[in-house]
């Protein structure tokens, strides 16, 4: 389970309502809320290594999540390429 804000290249965030799925096995990880904000949940360490985001029915970006998260200290930086 990871909780993040996914940040584009323009330092926006993806739109409300985008979609975060496996390149892998395209399941379904997240949704993404408001500012960015995505609680993604299910993921197999292959899912980790490439995600997906989706709007407007295309991927826009694709994001990997780091080895080991630390939800501790809050919502992650989730760059988005």
């Amino acid at each position: 389970q990871v909780l993040g804000h996914i940040r584009l290249a323009d330092s926006t965030s993806p739109p409300f309502g985008s979609m975060v799925v496996s390149g892998k096995t395209g399941r379904t990880a997240g949704m993404v809320g408001d500012d960015g904000l995505v609680y993604l949940t299910g993921l197999s360490g292959e899912d980790r290594r490439t995600l997906d985001v989706s709007w407007n029915g295309r991927t826009h970006c694709r994001l990997t999540l780091p080895e080991s998260a630390d939800l501790s200290r809050g919502p992650l930086l989730l760059p988005c390429r």
